[in-house]
């Protein structure tokens, strides 16, 4: 990934370098043009006062200008074209510079000129060549981009499935275990196992269905976060005050992983120290958005840039991927997942927006 980034960065510097470099060079062309121009102005003027007449300057004005490279024409004080080089007579008029030639301090002709050709087509060249660079860079990042997600992707498809696969085994075994012995447990024992055992099967279907393996149906978004704040407030009722507040919202979804991504975020705000989460139901153009308020301590700045990156945790000790698995089932809703604002101890605002139904 840091090498990845490193070589894109280094090629884009090759590309600025490179832009600035033919610029430079189509300048500085530019510049010796015009320098050459007026030399050649000057040396025209001079040959007007060392010659007798005009006849014998404009005989000689053909051998001053047969080196040069650029178009030039010169023209008498009465407009009558009486040299040029590479550039047709009817083209003299679209020639965007000029000097005086002077006699003394009359004014006896004009000089003519422009960039050379090639000085154009070099121009050309650059911006063509700078917007196949910009073009080709786009598609450099483009494929990075989707190179990464689906390298992502890929991790938690084998991840998950691995997982779930592992551990499907030793959880039937147990709801083996569990009917011979249920008989001869207390009610509350058994019906304790027995909830225990259904979550314990629940958190391998959300593994083995973060792999991809989802179908969505229409969920009632806000049926899904009553559910998930009944056995929260209950885990926390002694700690955590929880809210819910908006309106009822419905979307295409896996409500067990909507579930799941909850109350991770929950989690999340009870173990940053907050003791007021509200869950707040609400729209944003096309989108349906649910939002955890609460007044824990937040993020700093440098931790939002690294929030729902792989292993990111504020807290010394922990996995640091429930933020990453907010994100991915985010991204299995072709939603999104972003940090709205943290203000540490007052109001942190974590939203998830997904596809209004």
């Amino acid at each position: 990934m840091n090498l990845r980034l490193l070589g894109i960065s280094v090629l884009g510097v090759f590309l600025i370098l490179g832009m600035f470099l033919s610029l430079w060079s189509v300048s500085k062309l530019e510049r010796k043009s015009k320098e050459t121009s007026r030399s050649l102005s000057a040396l025209i003027s001079a040959l007007i006062v060392s010659s007798l007449t005009y006849e014998e300057v404009y005989l000689k004005l053909g051998k001053v200008i047969e080196g040069i490279d650029f178009p030039v024409a010169v023209i008498d004080k009465n407009g009558k074209l009486i040299a040029y080089k590479n550039v047709s007579p009817e083209d003299v008029g679209n020639l965007r510079f000029s000097e005086d030639i002077t006699y003394y301090t009359e004014r006896v002709g004009v000089l003519k000129y422009d960039y050379p050709n090639y000085v154009k087509l070099l121009r050309v060249i650059t911006f063509l060549l700078y917007g196949g660079m910009v073009v080709l860079s786009a598609l450099i990042f483009y494929s990075l981009y989707f190179s990464i997600k689906y390298e992502r992707a890929e991790f938690w498809m084998g991840f998950a499935k691995g997982l779930a696969h592992q551990l499907a085994t030793p959880v039937s075994s147990l709801y083996g275990w569990y009917e011979v012995v249920k008989e001869n447990l207390p009610e509350d024992a058994r019906e304790g196992i027995k909830r225990d055992l259904d979550r314990l099967s629940s958190v391998l279907r959300r593994f083995s269905k973060l792999g991809g393996n989802i179908s969505l149906g229409k969920v009632d978004l806000f049926e899904v976060v009553e559910r998930v704040l009944r056995y929260m407030s209950e885990k926390y009722k002694s700690s955590t005050n929880i809210t819910l507040e908006g309106e009822r919202f419905y979307m295409m979804g896996d409500a067990e992983l909507l579930e799941w991504a909850i109350e991770n975020l929950i989690k999340n705000s009870v173990e940053a120290g907050a003791d007021k989460i509200k869950v707040r139901l609400h729209s944003k153009g096309n989108r349906t958005c649910l939002s955890i308020i609460d007044n824990g301590k937040g993020f700093t700045k440098k931790e939002i840039g690294m929030a729902f990156k792989t292993s990111f945790s504020t807290k010394q000790k922990g996995w640091g991927v429930g933020l990453l698995l907010v994100k991915r089932i985010a991204d299995l809703h072709k939603g999104s997942a972003f940090i709205e604002k943290s203000d540490p101890f007052f109001e942190t605002i974590i939203t998830l927006c997904f596809p209004t139904l």
